[in-house]
């Protein structure tokens, strides 16, 4: 019984000392819905799909910047936001788009991230692939924040 009690502390040390340690409380972040504009000139109207496809682009941003347990989503900088994500994103031809985001370090009053992008295409796989880039992106520069 001893012996079996002794694995199975050891057993608990190891898994704990292999686990991430969250110092704290997670970190507020709002994710404002990003702007998005069609420049391109081109014949077709695609605005029900640009839609649709910012609506996906933003829910799968906001689903993996809270599923960092560092960070706990809000819906602004009142309901205790330390940082903030805004953009937008502007379709300059047919196959390129360009994304311009910003993170906010509210409390400090200053940008910690301010970078253009470009990304190729304007279908379902090029936007979710420029939004698994992009909340990288944003990522990176919230853990150059107050952890």
């Amino acid at each position: 019984m001893h012996r079996r009690r002794l694995i199975i502390s050891a057993i608990l040390l190891f898994v704990l000392s292999c686990s991430p340690v969250v110092a704290g409380a997670p970190v507020g972040v709002a994710v404002d819905d990003f702007s998005y504009s069609d420049t391109s000139g081109e014949p077709t109207d695609q605005t029900a799909a640009h839609a649709r496809r910012l609506a996906a682009f933003m829910a799968a941003l906001r689903r993996d910047i809270g599923a960092d347990p560092r960070y706990r989503l809000v819906p602004s900088a009142q309901d205790g936001a330390a940082f903030k994500v805004i953009g937008g994103i502007q379709k300059t031809s047919t196959l390129v788009q360009w994304a311009k985001v910003a993170v906010i370090d509210i409390d400090a009053r200053k940008i910690v991230m301010d970078k253009l992008y470009s990304f190729r295409g304007d279908n379902d796989e090029a936007w979710e692939r420029a939004e698994i880039f992009l909340s990288r992106e944003i990522l990176a520069a919230l853990a150059t924040g107050k952890l």
